[in-house]
């Protein structure tokens, strides 16, 4: 009888934890506000939070906002899509993801920005390096998040960009913010170097040995392949 009776209570912690990860995955937010969405008790929720945050359920950012984390075993639960949400939420801007490919970058992700004036690629968008452009400047560097580039008008008109690169099994990848010119922060690097470098270093340990790294292979050679057959 005694241990009937501790069933409920077991499942209710799990169904608790289920529905905090369930509310977080839709955006990040502070422990209040997960108390407020649940209706959970502050002593509760925070009990929870803890436990989560021990067994890396969950992770508390550099502005407090707690965010799904790399689970035990499983470090592509969290998407690339994941944190470049994560990214344009912290600056207002439309985030990419682009691939070194020979002398070509090919965009493998993006999510755009509310703005109704703002600057995006498409996924598969393919642009030469000789462009320009701080993704380009980004991909010909090192390849490490440390290295910040910020260019204007470098590609077209009116619109700027902030970017770091990072690697991942040989491959070069550029994390890019782009924004028009009447949105450019007075201290760009103040702004975007620290944003960009946490989050390329989480998407090089979220891609690294994952499936998602193939996906996005599969992306750049199927965007150079269609571009290849629009040209002969």
């Amino acid at each position: 009888m005694k241990s009937s009776e501790q069933v409920p209570a077991e499942i209710g912690v799990i169904d608790r934890s289920a529905a905090i990860l369930e509310v977080l995955q839709d955006s990040p937010m502070t422990a209040a506000e997960v108390c407020r969405r649940l209706g959970y008790s502050k002593s509760t929720t925070y009990r929870l939070l803890t436990d989560l945050r021990a067994h890396k359920f969950i992770v508390r950012d550099s502005s407090g906002l707690l965010r799904l984390g790399p689970f035990p075993g499983r470090r592509n639960i969290a998407t690339t899509n994941s944190v470049l949400d994560h990214l344009r939420t912290m600056t207002g801007e439309s985030v990419q993801m682009w691939v070194r490919v020979g002398e070509d970058r090919v965009c493998v992700r993006n999510v755009e920005a509310d703005h109704e004036l703002r600057v995006s690629r498409g996924v598969g968008a393919v642009l030469p390096l000789v462009d320009g452009g701080s993704a380009a400047l980004a991909l010909c560097g090192p390849g490490n998040p440390a290295e910040f580039y910020a260019t204007k008008q470098a590609r077209v008109a009116g619109t700027a960009s902030a970017s770091v690169a990072f690697t991942v099994d040989a491959i070069v990848f550029a994390l890019c913010v782009s924004y028009p010119l009447t949105r450019e922060p007075d201290n760009v690097a103040g702004a975007y170097r620290s944003l960009l470098s946490r989050a390329a270093v989480e998407l090089r340990a979220l891609l690294d040995g994952s499936e998602e790294l193939e996906v996005l292979r599969d992306i750049a050679r199927l965007a150079l392949g269609a571009r290849k057959q629009a040209g002969e």
